[in-house]
């Protein structure tokens, strides 16, 4: 018979005495081999120009990224059965990326696959909206 697994202990949340909440509806992404940097920002255009006013940023380690991409599906999933698919406007649906060029074929030995996955994953998103 095999062994039991140990219990995974239940966590506890809660908030700190300082929690700050803010509004985005602009992310960059920064990656690095240990971490990804998610820096989040507001569309401004009060002056009559477009920006974004970067306000903050948290760094995640990729274990939780890709569980954050699990629970983060779960939840689009869930809301679009309950509420029907979310509309992307078409200005801002992602745009196929420019080939690529000689140099950076070169200089990067996985830049043909990472291209190939971002292209991959761009057909799927496009082909989401339409279901």
């Amino acid at each position: 018979m095999a062994p039991d697994k140990p219990a995974i202990p239940t966590a506890t949340f809660e908030f700190a005495n300082e929690v700050y909440e803010a509004y985005a509806n602009s992310i960059i992404y920064e990656a690095s081999s240990w971490d990804l940097k998610l820096v989040f920002g507001q569309l401004d255009q009060s002056e009559g120009e477009v920006k974004v006013v970067q306000h903050s940023a948290i760094t995640v380690p990729w274990t939780q990224v890709k569980l954050m991409v699990y629970w983060l599906r779960g939840q689009i999933e869930a809301h679009e059965l309950a509420n029907g698919k979310i509309h992307i406007p078409p200005p801002i649906i992602p745009q196929p990326l420019p080939p690529l060029t000689e140099e950076i074929k070169k200089s990067d030995p996985n830049a043909e696959a990472v291209y190939a996955i971002f292209n991959r994953l761009r057909d799927e998103f496009i082909s989401s909206l339409d279901k």
